[in-house]
Parts: structure tokens; sequence; C-alpha cells
């Protein structure tokens, strides 16, 4: 008979704190801002340098300075280079998000293991540090119009110091320091997100515009200098403590022990417990996939037949889309809070995303993309943080760290998967289908649910057998 309680003990945390969790948002905010002005910047460069050496000598595609034609007659000779030109930019780019997160998934590992132990301004900065080198890495290549394998130096160096997923581990854990495990954590955690989102889609808008205007080194070097800046704020104004349970006895322990901290959580405990733990962990690798794996076919989508979208158009749509999703879907959010529990906020979120993957799928109009997203997939944002929030939620403050480890973990393993899956999908139905890999999608969300489903059960048999054994003592 087991005798390990069904719950651990979790630390009633300290009251919100909402200086640090202002000071978080807006380094969140900045860092989100020079990420997604790199990520457009790369993926255009790349796809322009492809479709350059793709069309040689063509005359037609020396009169754009930043994309290649988009050509619609389907017996011009260009258009089946145009083709070619996206599957071999396809190809170049899952290369180098697998090359980053394969790494990450082995660095954050390591961070992840120290992560309650060394304080949190040192995870932080060491993800930071790897941002700053690849933005900084990127504007040397394009400026010097370097081969393209570079860039599997720059995302190399990228993932070996964490990567986004470091970042996100370091945000989550200090959310989770400053916040009780009650409801606002939950609604911390979703604010986090939007304002990742918002930051994202006004940094793309003007990245479009930037693009447009300069071509792509002095973006480029604009988010090297953001990163540096933002930096900058955290050796200011993020303190070095570690968090509240943890101690001396603590910081000097092995990494091995840091690795059993974050391994216990998945193999310690009861068999419910551990399949509650299981079963989440599973719910946010199906809800990351499809996220992990759509920007760059996104922009791919967007920049080809039957749309043919300029930089600045795309990162208009971007604005629109995320801004709207992220400012209503907060007010759904707290709404939603007055009746529904974390996993049903995550289940609806999963329906609705499904929804808007299959609207794109079809897309073959412009309005379709938006009647997708924002309009059916509004609240398609919320599983990953609903996983994070119920999953933190299990555990006491100093676990924090070691469950947003395990979690930064597979981001980083979903990275790996989704580049070299989606992409795969997308060359192979490019030229009969372009939108079949957004069914794909969906059908990666409805996996997700079901799991959320017997998730759900299992909680709530785990609330059942707590009051149980709170009655019997």
């Amino acid at each position: 008979m087991e005798t390990t309680p069904l719950l651990e003990k979790v630390s009633p945390g300290t009251k919100v704190n909402v200086k640090s969790l202002v000071i978080n948002n807006i380094i969140v905010c900045l860092l989100a801002s020079g990420t997604h002005i790199y990520m457009p910047v790369m993926s255009q460069y790349i796809y322009h340098r492809v479709a350059d050496s793709v069309f040689g000598n063509d005359t037609r595609i020396k009169n754009f300075t930043v994309l290649a034609p988009c050509f619609q007659n389907t017996s011009d000779e260009g258009y089946r280079l145009q083709e070619k030109a996206q599957q071999i930019a396809s190809t170049k780019l899952w290369q180098y998000s697998s090359t980053s997160a394969g790494i990450a998934v082995f660095s954050n590992i390591i961070l992840g293991s120290y992560s309650d132990i060394i304080g949190r301004k040192f995870l932080f900065l060491c993800p930071m540090a790897g941002h700053l080198l690849r933005n900084a890495m990127t504007a040397v290549i394009i400026h010097w119009r370097l081969d393209l394998n570079y860039f599997f130096l720059a995302t190399g160096v990228d993932g070996l110091l964490g990567g986004g997923w470091g970042f996100m581990l370091a945000t989550m854990a200090y959310t989770a320091d400053h916040t009780p495990p009650e409801q606002s954590r939950s609604l911390n955690i979703v604010i986090l997100e939007c304002v990742i989102g918002l930051s994202e889609s006004f940094a793309s808008t003007a990245t479009g515009y930037f693009i447009q205007n300069t071509g792509f080194f002095y973006p480029s070097l604009t988010s090297a200098a953001v990163t540096l800046f933002d930096m900058l704020l955290v050796v200011c104004f993020i303190e070095s403590a570690k968090p509240t349970d943890s101690n001396d006895k603590e910081s000097s322990k092995s990494l091995l022990h840091g690795m059993r901290n974050i391994t216990d959580i998945y193999f310690g405990g009861t068999v419910l417990k551990r399949a509650i733990f299981w079963l989440g962990l599973c719910v946010f690798f199906f809800s990351s996939l499809s996220d992990e794996g759509g920007s760059n076919i996104d922009t791919l989508f967007f920049m080809n037949l039957p749309f043919c979208w300029s930089p600045e158009k795309m990162g208009i749509y971007d604005t629109i889309s995320t801004v709207v999703r992220k400012t209503f879907g907060v007010a759904i959010v707290r709404l939603l809070q007055c009746c529904c529990s974390d996993i049903t906020m995550g289940m609806l979120g999963l329906i609705s995303n499904a929804g808007g993957e299959m609207l794109f799928a079809f897309a073959s109009v412009e309005w379709m993309l938006y009647l997708g997203y924002p309009g059916v997939a509004i609240v398609g944002f919320l599983p990953t943080p609903m996983a994070r929030s119920i999953l933190s939620k299990q555990l006491p403050s100093n676990r924090q760290g070691a469950i947003f480890a395990s979690l930064a973990v597979v981001q980083a393993l979903c990275s790996v998967v989704a580049a070299v899956l989606y992409n795969n999908i997308y060359q192979v139905t490019v030229t009969f289908w372009r939108g079949a890999v957004y069914m794909s999608y969906a059908a990666t969300n409805g996996i997700a649910l079901i799991v959320f489903i017997v998730m759900a059960i299992l909680i709530q048999k785990q609330r059942k057998s707590t009051a149980l054994q709170i009655n019997v003592n």
C-alpha cells in the first residue's frame, strides 16, 4: 500500500509581488521584440539567398532587393524555380532550427539541474547571451554575404547557452517565485505569454517595414542591440536570490543531484501522481509541437502563391492577429476563470487552435486567414500556459525550477521534431496542396485534447483522494 501523499505539500508562496512581475514582463517584452526582429530577417534572408542562387542570371529576380518575385503562371519556368527555391529554403530552415534545439535539449538539462540552486539572474543571462551572439553573428553573415552554413554556428551557439527555451525556463520560474499557487499564478503565466505575443507582433510589423526600406542588415543589427540592452536591465534589476525553500546545503549539491531533482518529479511519488505529471508533459509536448514548427512555414506560405505577401504585409497581419488574440484572449481567460478550471481552459484552447489551423489548410483568399487567426483561434494560445500552470501548482516553490526545466527540455525537443516533421510535410505537399501541413497541426492538437481529457479525469480522482485523506486525519 502506497503511503506517499497524493499531492506534495505545496508552499503557499508569498503575495503577488507586482514590482518583480512588472520588471519580468519588461525584460520579456524586450527579448521577445529582439527575437521577433531576428526571426523574419533570418527566414526571409535565407529564402532570398536561395532564390537568388536558384534563379541564377534570370533578370526578373534582379529587380527584387529583398524577395524573389511571386510567379502565378504555372506554365512559366519561373514558377517551377520558385517551387524549388521554397523546398531548398524549407530544408535549410529546419536544419538550422534542429541544430539549435538539438543542442539546447542537453544544455537545458544542465541549466535546469541547477535552476533552483544558482539563483534566477544567471538563468536569465545565460540564454540571453546566446541570443546576443546569434543575432550579432547573423548581422555579420548578412553584411559580408557569407556562406549560409555559418548559420549553423550562430544557431548552435544559441542552443549551447539555452536558447529561447532556457529563457522561458528562467522567466516562468521567476513568475512562480513571485505568485502564490492559486488562480493568480495561472493568470500571470497567461499574461506573460500575452506580453510575449504582443511584443513579437509589434516587432514583426516594424521589421516588415524595416526590411522593405533598408534590407536585412540593419534589422539584424537592431535585434542584437535590443538584446544587449535587455541584458543590462537583468544585471541591474533582477535579484540573484534563490527560491525561498532552497538552502546552503542544496547549493553544494552536484549536477547529478540536480538532474535527479528533475527526474524525481516523473518517477517519484504515487502511481497516480506520476501519471498526472507524465500526461501533463505529453499535453505540453503536443501543444508546443505546432507552435514550434509554425513560424518558418508561415513565412513561406504567405510569401508565395496564392497570397504573394511582402514583408510589410506579413508584419501587419501578424500584428493584427496577435493583438486581437492576446488582448481579447486575456479578457476571455479572466471571465473563464470564474467558471472553468485550468484544464477546461486548456481544452477550449486546443479546440480553438485546431479550428483555426483547418481554416488555414483550405485558405485561398486573405479573409480566410483572418477568420482562422485571430477569429476561430482566438484562445488557441491557452494550452501551453495552462499546462505549465497545472504542473507548477503540483509542486512547492523549491521545485519550480525543476518542473520548468523539464518543460524547457521538452520544448527544445519539440523544435527538433517539429522542424523535421512539418517542414518535410510542407516540402512533399507544396506542389499540390500548400495547406496540408496545417491539417497536420490540427491533428496534433486533437491528440493533445485526448490526453488532456484523460489528465482531467486523473486530477479529479486525485482531489477526491486528497479530500478523503484530510477527512480521515
